[in-house]
């Protein structure tokens, strides 16, 4: 028997170690797959987690550098941006140019007797040209601090002088954007003069002063005229009913605006006087000592 089997397994060697280099095979491949496969499952399984913290440190990232970028967009010194304060600025300096006091009280939520000889006695200005409206965010939403600048166009004089002005507008109850004319708002003025120290606007207001200047040095009658300006505004004027106004010298206090009107009283320089009203040719009613009269506006401020 042991020699029956000797014959047939020499016969058939050959298969049998086929058959076992086939085995060999199938179980190198078996674990090979499987080692790749599980390999893959595991990266793919950690991989997600990982990119998952990746695309939310991403996102986190993002939002943030999203929400300064938004934040410094959305308080950059904007030019034109919302038509409405646009058109609303420029109807107020072609009111003012014209003299047109009712149209200003429409564009404004005040506008006192001050305003309207503000705007009525400074007649060396002829025109508000090239008005341009620039916006920053004001403490509610819908409005302002504006910034225009414009070129003005002063009476006998050719060259147009740049001018910057800052203002504050805000939309109201009914949907209506007025100018805030208030000085006495604390808290807008203090929004204002924070607006005003923010590098954009500082850039803004050097470019108008350069243009300024360059249009001074090319024009003597400008230079002329820009010199001798401050003599043409008299803050006596300009101010309130009812506050007080000090004597810049000895001056006399008349019964009628008029020279030659009687002396009621004579005021020594330093003098403290209420202001009741202007008057014609540039006289104001005043009290003093519980008298009523007259004193030029030149000797006051």
């Amino acid at each position: 028997m042991l020699d029956n089997f000797r014959e047939w397994l020499s016969d058939n060697l050959r298969y049998i170690l086929l058959g076992l280099a086939i085995l060999i095979v199938l179980v190198i491949l078996f674990f090979g797959i499987k080692a790749i496969t599980g390999g893959f499952s595991d990266k793919e399984g950690k991989e997600p987690a990982q990119k998952t913290e990746q695309e939310k440190e991403s996102e986190k990232t993002g939002e943030s550098e999203g929400d300064t970028s938004d934040k410094d967009s959305g308080n950059a010194l904007a030019k034109d941006a919302h038509p409405e304060v646009t058109t609303l600025v420029e109807a107020f300096y072609t009111a003012w140019g014209q003299k047109d006091v009712a149209k200003m009280k429409e564009l404004t939520d005040a506008f006192s007797k001050t305003d309207e000889t503000k705007v009525t006695n400074v007649d060396y200005i002829e025109e508000y040209r090239n008005v341009e409206v620039y916006t920053k965010p004001g403490l509610e939403k819908n409005s302002y601090v504006v910034f225009a600048s414009y070129d003005l166009k002063f009476k006998d004089v050719e060259t147009l002088a740049p001018g910057l002005s800052v203002i504050y507008v805000y939309q109201n109850a009914d949907g209506k954007y007025l100018i805030h004319n208030d000085e006495s708002d604390a808290d807008i003025q203090e929004c204002i003069e924070k607006t005003r120290q923010e590098e954009d606007v500082k850039e803004l207001v050097a470019q108008v002063e350069k243009a300024l200047n360059d249009a001074i040095e090319g024009d003597e009658s400008l230079k002329k005229f820009e010199e001798e300006l401050g003599n043409k505004v008299n803050t006596a004027i300009m101010a309130d009913n009812g506050e007080m106004l000090t004597t810049t010298d000895i001056c006399n206090m008349r019964l009628k605006p008029d020279s030659d009107s009687d002396i009621i009283a004579i005021l020594t320089k330093g003098e403290q006087v209420k202001k009741l009203e202007n008057a014609d040719e540039n006289w104001i009613k005043v009290e003093y000592q519980g008298n009523e009269g007259y004193v030029h506006s030149d000797l006051l401020q």
